[in-house]
């Protein structure tokens, strides 16, 4: 699908006005000229090409008027925001079209027109599309050896995996103009038919068949001609921070052509074609609105779809696949979408494929052909004017007021099939017969001659279409490879957008810059004026280390984005926009401006806190150096999100890498110090190494340091300097300072001729980083390997035979349709937990909502008046947009901003604190834990939310019924999963409405959208149930629906019409066949309604197209049917007002206690964890990596003063481990944290404290596990003191500071809204934590201010403390020959005459050597070190006892932090306190 712009004339809307192109859309763009390639005519035909001109003609001009009306779907920003439409200005497509092609004629356009022909094909998945379960005790078995084993095995024994067929035996032919149609039932395999024709071939184990591209081969197609071939998923997968305007326009961006009309520029083309699709699809007034998803506010559903849409559009495909796209479109706005593509098609010549769940007859009759899919098997390919009559031939009743769409799936449903009453031959009635008849039929024969025809017809087409493609491409690109743009201009387009997240981010770069300096205010707190003297050198290494890291250690965030923003990256990279590396290197540029800001900021502050050089030199060469060790830094954080499968991965393997760059750079143990070459090399192997040497060598490089009074050793009254020397690496004899140069290669072996140098290093780093980061996302793909892949349970862990006998397979899935029957509702009706309602009469009248927005307000629902009553089943539509969401979001009280005024009761009383969680609410969203089975799903709900009198054994036997209802049995022992992996779409909707149904909802039932994503028969199934629960059970149901049929439409009592902008148009019954809403219509102005048409259409489309001559909520309030409405509420008041309530569980906020909800949530929070195996693997691999690396670097440390230090360096390394294990918490914590916010919270299933509960219990064992990995290497491997008292006193408070550091992780995540503020935060509190402990800068040397209260109400401070003391007491300490202090005494008198009252009071030891100087050791055991760092190793059990407090003290900021950051509402709060005053 090609698009141009036309230029000059009168264009219809003004000179920015947009159109599409019916063939090649380009022409030469202003720095390439070409010649006249041939001309087109509009409608023309190839060889072999039916194309029906008058019918094209005939829909055009019906099109055009379609689309010439104000573009009025949905008037405001979204269901959430609401807003007022823009007017919209008239689309003269007819005449604009007309221009725009003779335009293009003129210029000479190649046609790019391709078809499709595919002949036997079939697709095999692996085994039966499922799975076991991965669980922890399987990563823990993998971790010694069993994957390894198992890998062997497998290659000796050379089983060849199971495989099965997904579709077989399809062929036919899709020419360019035409459409076709793809049907089948949810599972039937039409998504699977999409991706193997448009080339996503990489989720299933092996295409057979044939399929070219007019005459173009597959691989030739996949390699070159990815981008003109496109499929377009159910799924709508955006940026949600973006706007339309920017999503669409980054689209466009891509996919503009080189070579377009004389005088439009490549930006003109871009805006233009954006006005177009945004008044094609009415979607003007979001613009400027955020896209969202289901956790962030955006745009409406029906809007996000139709920005996907919009996107697939501006891809300018000439093949495209359209999968469900209709999914969440209200119906008029589903049948204008298709229209449009019916012309798009027609005049651009390209193909389009669309599947469908509910097509309308108006839909329907737009497609050339149709194909019908059973269980994989193709039982019908051919016009779509004669399917119908071909399967009534067979036999088979077409029942009036059903579409042809519906009769053609129903063929296919066991359960909805009927034969005709006068035919009396065999019906056929399995997908093997069904294929067997249609092989057997013309139309095969048909198919047959087709694809002769065809291949004889298509001479020529594949190289004028390469041509095209060719012209179509920038002069800098490959034209061998698929994009349209060349790789710079993909980067810098990329970066655009990468800077348009980043500055629409504000609160979150607010935070950052904040933060920084904030952070170099600790750091230069911590090493506050560095003594000049050589008592500064050490903490000078210490400060500068700390600002060559801390802004990389923020910058964590960039490897977790590249892991979970692999989705919307394959998606695009699919529709061809830009290559992976192209985003990578986008990314890198955007961090520099951001990154540069906070160097400076953090630099600044930390510089001249700590008294660094005052040489403007100096300062900037340390800034170059820190600005580029933070780029290299987060280059590596990106090769570690590029290879990493998952976001645990992610984490582990970021952390891992930081702290081997911290601990093998040479500032905790020096590479003279290091004891073999097995490790020697990973100190050059880091850029931290070459940066650290820089910045030391750039302070004290040709500067003398005076020795501190307390360095010059001995410390004799009145001693003469050549009796004295001064205690530092470098000193000579006699000398009161000590040489800068000698000190740094002496120390560290540095030298200045080595910066420049290392410079180039870490830039050879920095690029080598980013290099490997782009093969990496060029290569690697970690999708799920298998379209929606099953994962069940393993035999035996709680599956029923059942379940275990049958897995979905498409063929099984032929015998049990997901239909609802009269039968399986009986348990449900009639069991002993049968749903019962309580008669109750919900009731809303004068319903405003007004939300805070962009400096001001927005009202989403203006005066809305309703009702719902028992028995009753209301449906609620309106156009996408009009607030639908909103008001049942209003209704059910899950509204958390924004005022809402108004009354609504039930039965004429004041909502009672049991209103939410007696009330079911399916959302339009299929949230869930994806770890649940569909069976451990529905029993949460049950278990919690029927009431505590109902047993628990009566509560899952209803749970069953609820499987057998929505013929979910199958799957009950199946994990719900992600989209793409686990349940299909369909699938989870059924899970959705299933979980809802198991709390046995008493007052109300809201459904939003229940038949969204289903087919038909599922759709009409729903509602049929719907209907027969309202009547049997007495519950009344409010239920927002998009496209109904005539007939679904039919089961509906009464229906709640709203207008764009949240005004309502109408409320009341809707009589039979519509008569009763028509008339109410008609008698207001509307056009009459056609004898044929869906009444639920009409009155979309008649509120719809009307608004300019009619304000319909300003006739509905002067109605009568209005004032009627308004006088049954008041009477429903005084009827019922009065009436007390007799049930005591009324007052109950929730249905089970608080103790049960524990047990329940642990449970469930316990299964999470251990079905998701890299979670705990990611402990376990934190846990053994750091002792390791400690082991390794202090193996065996002896007693030397070094080896000393460096036990309590490895010390340190334990309590580094909390920044590890808390960035794998919190991701977690917020995942289902989010989940409950998003619909566990709003239905009252339990509570904060019980879910925040469960979250600390299920860490314990964890904790526990990770204290045995780390301990024993780490305690022994470093040669502790192996006495069982002190080893177990270790091994305890190791264990306590594991179970400390979840809830820590937990209580930051509570206060955060996501990961971005969350990867701000942390640092801040991990420097407070981990840098005042006393290690990094000793007590002595802290400011009084932290001194006297943060290093005594820091936690950890407690931890090292108790650790230190229980290490270094009684080590006997014997220097070595480097560490021995030597001085001369003076003549005449022994080192003990000389220094012997000296050293009484001084801590250490002193020997007279042979040749009569004194060696003097400045410690003699461990105690006289831990002084000095104010450590006592009596203390340690106070200080243990001290750290288990902080331990309950962080569980109960985890709580304090929850409830008044997301509980408590501030905003409500103070609003009442100032209307009071």
């Amino acid at each position: 699908m090609t698009f141009h712009t036309a230029s000059g004339g009168n264009t219809p809307t003004n000179d920015s006005m947009a159109t599409l192109k019916y063939k090649q859309n380009i022409i030469q763009s202003e720095d390439s000229a070409s010649g006249d390639s041939g001309r087109g005519q509009w409608g023309e035909q190839g060889e072999g090409e039916r194309v029906e001109f008058e019918k094209a003609i005939t829909e055009f001009k019906d099109l055009k008027r379609e689309l010439s009306r104000p573009a009025t779907h949905g008037a405001h920003a979204d269901e959430e925001e609401g807003g007022n439409a823009r007017d919209s200005n008239f689309v003269d497509l007819e005449e604009y079209l007309t221009r725009a092609n003779r335009e293009a004629d003129e210029s000479g356009i190649i046609p790019k027109k391709i078809g499709i022909r595919f002949k036997n094909l079939t697709v095999q998945g692996s085994g039966s599309g499922s799975i076991f379960v991965r669980t922890f005790a399987d990563e823990l078995l993998g971790l010694f050896g069993k994957d390894l084993f198992d890998l062997v095995r497998n290659l000796v024994s050379r089983q060849k995996p199971i495989t099965k067929n997904i579709i077989q035996g399809f062929s036919g032919v899709v020419k360019p103009g035409e459409m076709l149609l793809v049907l089948g039932t949810p599972g039937s395999g039409s998504s699977t038919f999409l991706r193997a024709l448009t080339n996503q071939r990489r989720d299933f184990t092996t295409i057979k068949g044939e399929v070219d591209y007019s005459g173009l081969g597959f691989e030739t197609a996949r390699r070159k001609f990815r981008g003109e071939i496109l499929y377009n998923s159910e799924e709508d997968i955006h940026l949600p921070t973006l706007t339309v305007g920017q999503t669409v326009r980054f689209a466009l961006k891509t996919k503009t052509p080189s070579k377009r009309l004389p005088g439009v520029s490549r930006d003109h083309f871009v805006e233009q074609m954006l006005e177009l699709f945004l008044k094609m699809f009415g979607m003007n007034h979001t613009l400027n609105t955020i896209v969202g998803n289901q956790f962030i506010r955006g745009v409406s559903g029906g809007e996000r779809k139709r920005v996907s849409i919009m996107e697939a559009l501006a891809s300018r495909a000439t093949v495209n696949a359209f999968d469900n796209s209709t999914r969440g479109l209200d119906s008029s706005t589903a049948v204008d979408y298709i229209k449009s593509l019916r012309i798009l098609t027609t005049l651009t010549k390209s193909t389009t494929i669309v599947t469908l769940y509910q097509a309308g007859e108006q839909i329907y009759r737009e497609f050339d052909k149709v194909c019908l899919i059973d269980a994989g098997r193709q039982i019908y390919y051919g016009p779509a004017s004669e399917a119908r009559a071909y399967f009534e031939e067979l036999g088979f009743e077409f029942t009036p007021g059903t579409t042809t769409s519906d009769f053609l799936t129903s063929v296919t449903n066991p359960f909805e099939r009927r034969a005709r009453p006068d035919f009396k031959g065999k019906l056929p009635s399995s997908s093997e017969e069904l294929e067997a008849a249609f092989r057997n039929s013309r139309f095969w024969d048909h198919v047959q001659k087709e694809l002769v025809e065809y291949d004889q017809g298509i001479a020529g087409d594949a190289e004028k279409f390469t041509q095209a493609v060719k012209e179509d491409k920038s002069k800098l690109t490959r034209k061998k490879n698929p994009y349209t743009i060349s790789f710079m201009m993909q980067v810098w387009y990329l970066l655009q957008r990468e800077l348009q997240v980043a500055w629409q981010d504000q609160t979150g770069l607010r935070s950052r810059f904040i933060n920084t300096i904030v952070l170099g205010l600790l750091a230069g707190a911590l090493a506050y004026k560095i003594p000049k003297s050589t008592a500064g050198p050490y903490i000078m290494g210490g400060a500068l280390f700390f600002n060559l890291v801390v802004i990389g250690w923020m910058q964590i965030l960039e490897a977790i984005t590249m892991t979970v923003g692999r989705t919307i990256t394959a998606k695009q990279v699919t529709m061809a926009f830009y290559r992976p590396s192209a985003q990578v290197i986008a990314k890198t540029i955007a961090d520099l401006p951001v990154l540069a800001v906070q160097c400076a900021l953090y630099t600044l502050v930390l510089y001249f806190m700590t008294d660094m050089a005052r040489d403007a030199g100096k300062f900037f060469l340390q800034l170059l150096f820190v600005f580029t060790t933070s780029v290299c830094i987060t280059a590596f954080y990106r090769v570690v999100g590029a290879f990493s499968r998952d976001i645990n991965s992610t984490i582990r393997m970021a952390f891992l890498g930081l702290n081997i760059m911290a601990v093998f750079s040479g500032y905790m143990q020096p590479l003279k110090a290091m004891k073999s070459w097995v490790y020697k090399w990973i100190f050059y192997a880091v850029p931290v190494t070459y940066a650290q040497e820089a910045l030391m060598v750039n302070q004290y490089d040709g500067i003398d340091i005076p020795c501190a009074t307390g360095n010059l050793i001995p410390g004799v009254p009145g001693a003469s300097l050549e009796n004295q020397i001064c205690f530092f690496v470098g000193a000579e004899p006699g000398a009161s300072s000590v040489s800068g140069t000698r000190f740094l290669k002496e120390q560290f072996g540095y030298e200045r001729a080595h910066v420049w140098r290392n410079y180039g290093i870490i830039l050879l780093f920095t690029f080598g980083y980013i290099v490997i980061a782009c093969i990496g996302v060029e290569y690697l793909s970690w999708g799920s390997g298998g379209g929606s892949t099953k994962v069940f349970l393993k035999p035996g862990w709680g599956r029923s035979k059942k379940s275990e006998q049958t897995l979905p397979t498409p063929q099984n899935k032929a015998a049990k349709k997901p239909t609802i029957t009269d039968n399986a509702l009986q348990p449900v009706l009639t069991s002993k937990s049968v749903i019962q309602g309580r008669s109750s009469i919900f009731s809303w009248s004068k319903l405003n909502y007004v939300i805070p927005y962009g400096g001001g307000t927005r009202q989403l629902l203006t005066d809305i008046h309703g009702y719902v009553k028992p028995g009753a089943l209301t449906a609620l539509m309106g156009p996408s947009g009009a607030g639908k969401t909103t008001l049942l979001d209003t209704l059910s009280q899950k509204s958390r901003i924004g005022v809402v005024s108004g009354e609504m009761l039930v039965d004429g009383k004041k909502l009672k604190a049991d209103f939410q969680r007696s009330t079911g609410f399916v959302e339009q969203m299929d949230i869930h834990d994806g770890s649940a089975t569909v069976r451990e799903a529905l029993r949460f709900s049950a278990l919690l939310r029927q009431p505590a009198t109902v047993s628990k054994g009566d509560k899952f036997k209803f749970v069953e019924d609820i499987i057998r209802l929505l013929e979910l049995e199958n799957l009950a022992d199946a994990l719900i999963g992600e989209p793409g992996f686990g349940l299909s779409v369909e699938e989870r909707k059924r899970v959705t409405i299933g979980v809802e149904l198991a709390a046995k909802p008493e007052t109300l039932l809201f459904l939003d959208e229940p038949t969204s994503g289903l087919d038909s028969a599922g759709a009409l199934s729903i509602i049929h149930f719907l209907r027969k629960l309202a009547d049997e059970s007495n519950i009344a149901i409010l239920c927002t629906i998009h496209q109904p049929s005539a007939i679904l439409f039919g089961n509906f009592d009464n229906i709640l019409l709203l207008t764009s902008g949240g005004g309502q148009a109408y409320f009341g019954p809707i009589g039979q066949n519509g008569k009763t809403v028509i008339d109410y219509f008609e008698r207001n102005g509307a056009i009459k309604a056609h004898i044929d048409d869906n009444p639920a259409e009409y009155i979309l489309e008649t509120t719809r197209a009307s608004q300019k001559n009619h304000d319909w909520p300003a006739i509905w309030d002067k109605s009568p049917e209005s004032q009627t409405l308004q006088q049954e509420i008041a009477d429903i008041i005084t009827e019922r007002g009065d009436t007390p309530h007799t049930r005591v569980e009324a007052d109950l906020e929730y249905a089970m206690p608080f103790i049960e909800q524990v047990k329940a949530v642990t449970q469930r929070v316990w299964r999470n964890y251990w079905r998701d195996p890299n979670y705990g693997y990611s402990s376990i691999f934190s846990n053994i990596s750091m002792s390791l690396i400690a082991g390794i670097l202090f193996l065996q440390s002896g007693h030397t003063i070094l080896e000393m230090q460096s036990r309590g360096f490895a010390v340190f390394l334990v309590v580094i481990l909390s920044p590890l294990i808390v960035t794998k918490v919190q991701p977690k914590f917020l995942t289902l944290r989010m989940l409950y916010e998003a619909r566990e919270r709003n239905s009252k299933i339990y509570s904060a404290p019980a879910f925040i509960t469960a979250m600390i219990i299920c860490e314990i064992p964890y904790a526990i596990l990770g204290t045995f990995f780390f301990f024993f290497p780490w305690y022994y491997m470093i040669g502790m003191n192996p006495d069982s008292n002190r080893a177990g006193y270790q091994f305890f408070l190791i264990l306590i500071f594991q179970i400390w550091i979840a809830p820590f992780g937990m209580w930051i995540a509570a206060m955060c809204p996501d990961l971005t503020v969350m990867s701000i935060v942390n640092p801040f509190l991990f420097v407070i934590t981990n840098a005042f402990t006393g290690v990094l800068v000793p007590y002595s040397q802290l400011l009084t201010f932290f001194r006297s209260w943060v290093y005594w109400a820091n936690p950890l401070t407690y931890l090292v403390r108790g650790l230190m003391s229980n290490v270094l007491h009684g080590v006997e300490v014997t220097c070595s020959s480097q560490e021995l202090v030597r001085f001369t005494p003076p003549s005449g008198q022994t080192c003990m005459e000389y220094a012997g009252d000296w050293l009484k009071n001084a801590s250490g030891y002193m020997n007279q050597a042979a040749n009569g100087a004194c060696e003097y050791c400045v410690y003699k055991n461990g105690d006289e070190y831990m002084k000095t760092i104010n450590i006592e190793y009596y203390l340690r059990w106070r200080d243990l006892g001290i750290f288990i407090i902080f331990v309950f003290s962080n569980i109960a900021l985890v709580y304090i932090n929850y409830w008044a950051f997301w509980e408590f509402q501030w905003r409500k709060f103070f609003a009442r306190k100032m209307s009071r005053n």
